[in-house]
């Protein structure tokens, strides 16, 4: 995930997202026009040059189809300065990740959305990012440490028994006081040349407040409990896998199929890595497929502190776990933890 900043303009950008439609037959207000100048595309991510009236920024989002002379429509996002790929071995003065872009103006209402974590290209220093989406979880934190830069503080927070560091556009935070936030970008392995500090994992937020949220506003704004992406197959694709299967191996539709009978169990299961996200959380993520499908459910998360490389074929061996919360968003249905792996 460089220096990445995230402008202090955003969180009067996010407002403005929320005010009123504008004449019928118009764009809806705080709704921005693009067309495509230019795309460029990384495994994970597609990167539009645009034209948006009289500004031509860069957009970033997840993989899609896209080609010169496309019209697209979207809200602010977090915008980053000095963002380097490196899949494109490519610098971006400015660069500002979208959680969507409609070729329809009429776009959802970005309170009631849930806020995107780019994967893979969005890590700081190393471009392995965050295995799923961000779900708009609200918390509650208490302050440790805090550390002022020109443009950002970064607040050492507790939520529980966990301890997590925070970023937010400059502003005044005390050791000791409450914070409230909801959602957020993870960034790992994150370098802030200002503070000569590399953060194993840094939050980053739109907005961070000592007022607690209105209950019922944020029961209204919480997407519903049963439109929650599970993580085993949020931004996969199905790949044409092959895998010579024998009648007792356990296939991940057999996995997910009969996951209460392995839940708690070691399993061992053959197939191809086709995503991997490094040192996210003290731990290397991996995304297999073997070809099988139960019901839509094709793709298996697992966690290890062994390295892969997408495309390989591997054998995994680890412990079934069901509707895992590590929190931050990360949910999974389906997940096998600490695994060995061999090729």
């Amino acid at each position: 995930m460089k220096n990445i900043l995230i402008t202090s303009a955003i969180v009067a950008l996010f407002a403005s997202c929320q005010s009123s439609t504008s004449d019928s037959g118009k764009t809806p207000a705080g709704v921005h026009t693009a067309v495509v100048q230019e795309v460029l595309q990384a495994n994970q991510y597609t990167y539009l040059h645009v034209k948006d009236g009289d500004k031509d920024p860069w957009l970033a989002v997840a993989k899609m189809e896209a080609k010169v002379g496309d019209t697209y429509y979207y809200k602010d996002g977090l915008q980053m300065n000095d963002f380097n790929s490196k899949e494109l071995n490519r610098t971006f003065k400015e660069i500002l990740f979208v959680d969507n872009v409609s070729t329809t103006p009429n776009l959802p209402d970005k309170k009631a959305a849930a806020p995107v974590a780019p994967a893979n290209e969005m890590a700081s220093m190393n471009p392995d990012m965050a295995p799923t989406t961000m779900i708009a979880t609200d918390h509650t934190v208490k302050a440790l440490e805090v550390l002022q830069t020109t443009q950002y503080t970064y607040i050492r927070a507790k939520e529980g028994e966990k301890e997590l560091w925070l970023a937010a556009t400059k502003m005044e935070a005390n050791v000791g006081k409450t914070y409230y936030f909801r959602g957020g970008l993870p960034m790992s392995n994150f370098a802030s040349k200002e503070l000569k500090r590399t953060f194993d994992v840094v939050l980053f937020l739109d907005n961070i407040s000592d007022n607690p949220p209105n209950s019922s506003q944020t029961a209204a704004s919480a997407p519903p409990q049963n439109n929650v992406t599970k993580g085993s197959t949020v931004d996969t694709e199905k790949k044409k896998v092959d895998v010579k299967h024998s009648k007792d191996d356990v296939t991940i539709a057999k996995l997910f199929e009969n996951k209460k009978t392995y839940t708690g169990k070691t399993v061992k299961i053959k197939g191809q890595v086709t995503k991997y996200n490094a040192g996210i959380m003290k731990k290397n993520w991996i995304h297999l497929q073997d070809g099988t499908d139960f019901s839509g459910k094709f793709d298996l998360a697992i966690t290890t502190d062994q390295e892969v490389k997408v495309g390989d074929m591997v054998t995994v061996e680890g412990i079934i776990s069901l509707d895992k919360d590590f929190g931050f968003g990360y949910f999974y249905d389906v997940i096998m933890e600490n695994a060995t792996v061999s090729k």
